[in-house]
């Protein structure tokens, strides 16, 4: 495994610093996407075709469904990311990533709170970041 270059170091970074986030942006899309899913009509043969469906309320949602389907996929793709990367490290990479990623510690704050040195840490973070980098295709 090769360095990383630096913009995918800073998306990695990026995408673990937000992962909280969009761990509770997914639980309101899938909310949203069920209502919106539940509101629209089931179309069946027996039902007269419309010719009208510029500006119809159904075509509006279906649309809408189908935009918020995809940035699911989109939030659900990068969450998925993370926990598979959390599940196949140690507790101690795990917690690393947990105090400084998520609970937004400082270095120094997350290799005192661990035992461990800062070459440490960088060296652990570097292993995390190429781990997810290989997961996310980068």
């Amino acid at each position: 495994m090769g360095a990383l270059t630096t913009p995918i170091r800073r998306f990695c970074k990026d995408i673990l610093r937000q992962y909280p986030l969009m761990k509770k942006e997914l639980a309101a899309l899938e909310e949203e996407r069920k209502a919106i899913a539940e509101s629209l009509p089931v179309a069946t043969w027996k039902d007269p075709v419309r010719a009208k469906t510029i500006g119809d309320r159904t075509g509006n949602q279906a649309i809408r469904l189908f935009r918020l389907e995809e940035k699911w996929y989109n939030t659900a793709f990068y969450v998925q990311a993370v926990e598979d990367l959390l599940s196949c490290l140690d507790e101690e990479k795990r917690r690393l990533i947990e105090l400084h990623y998520f609970d937004g510690y400082p270095i120094w704050r997350v290799a005192q709170d661990l035992g461990i040195s800062n070459t440490t840490f960088h060296r652990y973070q570097a292993a995390i970041l190429a781990l997810l980098a290989r997961r996310l295709g980068l």
